[in-house]
């Protein structure tokens, strides 16, 4: 009991004279109440800052989205209007390079005539199980591929001259796998390559 009333008294010896005076008496209430409001619209007011500023965040991340896409678009203008500019042997080059079909006739003529004019004969051409889609508009495609098996026999310089042949073909090549052995009854090579031909769909 000694305690709490020398902690009382304590505070009546220090607080008590303050809330006497003229001022405290006068402005107390109402700086009181202005501190009160002020905390309680503070807390009011955080949430809807909070969804200003994740708002404004949200703006600025579509703003950015819109500039990205507005400056494809304008790139996909651009390179369209230079393919529309481009010589009609350029156009025909490039059609043949990628076709806008799958085109087997032109592959294996392809490799059927490079492996002509290097003296390879053709052991295998297997073109591996491929589902053609029928194309519903002129509006250019993906990128899609075929895969062949292109097995030939010769002399080692010209399997090499058609390798090289095949990276400057026509039409678009890439070589997956290369296998070469020697034949068994004469110095000719076997040459075996897996690839993939390009086209869009």
């Amino acid at each position: 009991m000694n305690n709490k009333s020398n902690i009382y008294s304590r505070y009546f010896t220090y607080v008590r004279p303050i809330t006497r005076l003229p001022v405290v008496k006068n402005y107390g209430p109402a700086i009181f109440t202005l501190i009160t409001a002020s905390v309680l619209i503070f807390f009011a007011i955080k949430p809807t800052i909070e969804t200003i500023l994740v708002l404004q965040k949200k703006l600025a991340d579509q703003e950015q989205t819109l500039q990205k896409l507005t400056d494809k678009v304008n790139n996909l203008s651009l390179g369209k209007k230079n393919y529309d500019d481009l010589d009609p042997s350029i156009k025909q080059a490039i059609v043949a390079f990628i076709p806008d079909a799958v085109s087997l006739k032109s592959l294996t003529q392809n490799l059927e005539e490079s492996a002509q004019r290097h003296e390879a004969s053709i052991s295998a051409l297997q073109i591996e199980p491929i589902v053609i889609d029928i194309k519903k508009n002129l509006n250019p495609g993906s990128l899609a591929e075929t895969s062949f098996i292109f097995n030939t026999e010769g002399d080692y310089k010209n399997l090499i001259a058609l390798l090289q042949e095949l990276k400057r073909s026509s039409r678009l090549i890439s070589i997956d796998s290369l296998s070469m052995s020697k034949a068994s009854e004469d110095n000719s090579i076997i040459m075996s390559l897996k690839g993939k031909a390009y086209y869009l769909k």
